[in-house]
């Protein structure tokens, strides 16, 4: 019987491609068993290189050269080849290191099929969330899906996810609580064994960090292995300021308590009056100065693309400044799927009607190109797959994420296309504090081989259904999980309750607006 991977590839191509790929993983599994072997004839972005071959990129930022492996780690890479028994000539096909995905939401992942979102917009996602939540407290019901998540993820390429634990926040439901964070415990510990590190966010709705309850929840997600502190930043337009800055100053001063990063849900609206990112800028070039060094994280920023370029330019330059880290990351696909979305309601955003047609105005994207000219560290994650903020998604593909970005943010000429693929590699494994995301001496042997892409345009112009996957210099055998294995679990279709209004991070309000706790 043919490994999974050839009958995946089978299915997708010719009985040639399948015998190609065939003798391509035969040859690799006899050198990884004699290493040292090497890679001859590969092309590596520049960007995920060590700068002494920067200059002998081509025109879309690649290098044609030699990566050398033994005992599960990267020992050589250059234009000169070493003296090695074993060598492989790949014809200048597409090497790029083990995806690393810095945003995803594997607690309400693929539950598309018993929970349709009728607009599809954000203020219905948050209400479809609060009627699921009765589901996630069903025994195995957030395991079953996140390892199924976590088995796309890894058959693609990927070795490290961070997911936002969602459900963690309702801190008055204890049972969905202990459900959330013993899902994630297991599946952690599960993938570990296998190569892929899988770590956490524990969100509260921002405001919810001056409450009460704060330093509880944050000592709780801080007693979690690989969990960070975060928070879901609403529509903060009618907000004032200085109430925003408080509760940013909040989430620094636990999180350093705890020794702990922070990663944020932030400006994921459409609307230009919602700022967070002035006043967080503010928060923590102050958390700095009293000593806070995590690492922040900052996902979506969506309206920063529609600040003027005044207000931009600041917040650009305070981000760049931060001497202790950030990342920014962008979610191009969900972010197209949600943003300037008709049926979006004021809570959420700009307001938008449900029932009069309207292509959206623009892509829903953060300020890619400006942030990285400035030197600000930016990622690509998958974000939402298959759930009610995105009915379809990257199958945590980061491959796929590439492709959206590239395409969403018009990055293939900006310098190159090679430029960018620190987006799924490099920048999250950085954010991440995982290792990994390049490919140079000392590294890793964690990476992608893509036999049929011998240049970006290749590499991106197809989903790459032969690629390669070698995890400590071995390669990998793997297939990708039926839907069909959910059934049981979405079969039954969730009814709508009607919440009323509800904040970011399915959190219930008052007539007021005040958190419901």
């Amino acid at each position: 019987m043919p490994p999974a991977r050839l009958v995946a590839a089978a299915a997708a191509g010719s009985v040639a491609a399948f015998l190609v790929l065939r003798r391509l993983l035969q040859s690799l599994q006899a050198a990884a068993e004699a290493a040292p072997f090497v890679l001859l004839n590969v092309r590596v972005p520049a960007s995920l290189l060590p700068d002494a071959l920067a200059p002998h990129a081509d025109a879309e930022g690649l290098v044609l050269l030699h990566v050398r492996m033994e005992k599960g780690v990267i020992t050589d890479v250059g234009q000169e080849v070493p003296p090695t028994t074993h060598k492989l000539d790949m014809g200048g096909a597409v090497v790029l290191p083990c995806f690393a995905d810095a945003h995803t939401h594997l607690v309400k992942t693929h539950i598309a099929p018993r929970l349709r979102n009728p607009t599809g917009s954000i203020n219905d996602a948050l209400c479809c969330e609060v009627d699921d939540h009765p589901n996630w407290k069903t025994p195995t019901d957030v395991a079953r899906r996140m390892d199924f998540a976590l088995r796309c993820a890894y058959h693609h390429g990927t070795r490290a996810v961070r997911t936002h634990l969602d459900g963690t926040n309702c801190i008055d439901d204890e049972a969905l609580v202990a459900c959330v964070f013993a899902a994630y415990a297991e599946a952690r510990s599960a993938w570990s064994a296998r190569g892929l590190e899988l770590c956490g966010v524990a969100n509260l709705y921002l405001p919810l960090w001056l409450g009460d309850g704060a330093a509880a929840f944050a000592d709780r997600a801080a007693a979690q292995p690989g969990v960070v502190l975060g928070a879901y930043c609403g529509n903060v337009s009618k907000t004032p300021a200085k109430d925003t800055r408080l509760a940013f100053d909040a989430i620094f001063r636990h999180a350093a308590r705890v020794g702990r990063d922070v990663d944020l849900h932030i400006d994921e609206t459409n609307e230009p009056k919602c700022c967070a990112l002035l006043p967080l800028c503010d928060s923590l070039r102050d958390a700095r100065a009293a000593g806070y060094t995590g690492h922040v994280v900052l996902g979506h920023a969506t309206s920063l693309a529609l600040q003027s370029a005044e207000v931009r330019t600041r917040i650009v330059s305070a981000l760049a400044g931060d001497p202790g880290g950030v990342t920014v990351v962008c979610n191009p696909f969900t972010n197209m799927c949600l943003q300037d979305r008709r049926g979006t309601n004021a809570m959420a955003g700009a307001p938008i009607a449900a029932d009069v047609a309207r292509t959206p105005h623009w892509r829903g994207l953060t300020a890619v190109q400006e942030l990285q000219a400035a030197g600000v560290a930016v990622a690509a994650a998958s974000d939402n797959v298959r759930d009610h903020w995105c009915a379809c998604g990257s199958d945590y593909d980061g491959l796929a994420v590439l492709r959206d970005a590239m395409a969403v943010g018009q990055l293939d000429t900006a310098p190159t296309a090679g430029a960018w693929a620190p987006l799924v590699c490099s920048a999250p494994a950085r954010a991440l504090g995982c290792g990994g995301g390049v490919i140079a001496p000392g590294e890793p042997a964690d990476v992608i081989l893509f036999p049929s892409a011998r240049h970006m345009n290749e590499l991106l112009s197809r989903p790459q259904s032969d690629r390669v996957v070698l995890r400590g210099g071995q390669p990998q055998q793997t297939a990708l999980p039926k839907y069909s294995e959910l059934d049981d679990l979405v079969a039954k279709e969730v009814q709508r309750s009607g919440a009323g209004e509800v904040q970011r991070g399915a959190t219930k309000v008052d007539g007021g607006g005040a958190p419901v706790r």
